[in-house]
């Protein structure tokens, strides 16, 4: 489960403040929310497929302890071995599945500078990011805003610090650190 913190974001004399980290107003080209959605079904996928190369090697192996060439206490032998290993990897297969299952969709406020997007923080509620968003545009739009103070709460996602293409349609995706 991602850490969480309560952290201010503020507007005061032209410079958005998040946390410690301060933008003058002037430099954000652009301010985004972007979904952070956990990839569930490529977890099935790669779940499902290491299950089925495991059952393989186990009927493998069972057929090798039911060949005529082992004796008895060999093949019971390989057959408890066969199911114990089996047992043990399915179990680890699962639990990375069972991570990705539990993991929330987050939502993230990026901002454009004349560098590389940054993802600044991370939400539970879209709405809190969309009315971020928006207050930090009319903040630019408007000179004379005065600015404004709000307490949210951020998730310290993986992905955090990473970059996000968020130009033009349909492009919004990771692209690395």
């Amino acid at each position: 489960m991602a850490r969480r913190k309560v952290i201010t974001v503020e507007v005061s004399r032209r410079v958005l403040w998040i946390g410690a980290e301060a933008y003058p107003l002037q430099n954000i080209a652009r301010a985004t929310t972007v979904r952070i959605k956990p990839q569930r079904a490529k977890a099935v996928g790669r779940f499902l497929k290491s299950v089925l190369v495991t059952g393989i090697l186990a009927v493998a192996g069972l057929a090798v302890a039911q060949s005529g060439e082992v004796s008895g206490d060999d093949q019971e032998l390989i057959t408890r071995g066969v199911a114990v290993t089996a047992s043990v990897l399915v179990a680890a297969f699962l639990l990375p599945l069972i991570v990705v299952l539990l993991t929330r969709t987050y939502y993230a406020l990026v901002i454009e500078t004349s560098g590389n997007p940054r993802t600044l923080l991370a939400s539970l509620d879209r709405n809190e990011v969309h009315e971020l968003v928006r207050d930090i545009m009319r903040a630019i739009e408007d000179p004379a805003f005065a600015g404004f103070t709000k307490h949210m709460t951020t998730y310290n996602i993986g992905s955090m610090r990473d970059f996000y293409n968020a130009s033009g349609a349909g492009s919004v995706g990771r692209m690395g650190t």
